[in-house]
């Protein structure tokens, strides 16, 4: 898969530059919010990035911020969810993206979506050890995900402005 993300990489329009700062504020925003569960501006900024600069963009990120972010907090087998999450997240945006441009009260209830569609994503990782009590997992989790997902919607809707001032450079 990162094989695949890397040979595409070459034909993004999206300036080097400007994918190293998003992934570092990406890392650093994780870190800074690790102290709450779940809460985080990885995920908007990952959306955002998804929604102004498209599908390779932020797949790029999709798969760097788990792994460098994991030098921080901990690497383990839950990195490659973590990227299959955030990649799942990044596909749903990219796929609704005309409407999401739109309607800040779309990009919002698809901010609190993506909070459970990361977590369920995530929870695979445990399925194979915990068997039969996956749904258990799912349930338990649910906290959790409505937390990163309240977190998405509070980042999105304070980040949105400040991402295209200073990340998406006007064409006209």
């Amino acid at each position: 898969m990162a094989y695949g993300l890397m040979s595409r990489f070459e034909r993004t329009t999206t300036p080097l530059a400007v994918l190293t700062q998003l992934l570092a504020v990406a890392v650093i925003g994780r870190w800074l919010f690790v102290a709450i569960p779940n809460v985080q501006p990885t995920t908007a900024i990952i959306m955002l990035t998804a929604l102004y600069f498209g599908w390779t963009s932020a797949a790029m990120l999709a798969l760097f911020v788990p792994v460098l972010s994991g030098l921080l907090l901990g690497l383990g087998p839950f990195v490659l969810y973590q990227f299959l999450g955030w990649l799942v997240v990044v596909t749903t945006v990219v796929a609704l993206r005309r409407i999401l441009m739109k309607s800040r009260l779309l990009l919002g209830l698809t901010g609190l979506a993506a909070g459970f569609l990361f977590g369920w994503t995530t929870n695979v990782a445990y399925a194979e050890v915990i068997g039969s009590e996956f749904v258990n997992l799912l349930i338990l989790s649910v906290p959790f995900d409505l937390a990163h997902g309240v977190g998405n919607v509070f980042f999105l809707l304070v980040l949105r402005d400040l991402f295209v001032r200073i990340f998406v450079q006007d064409e006209g």
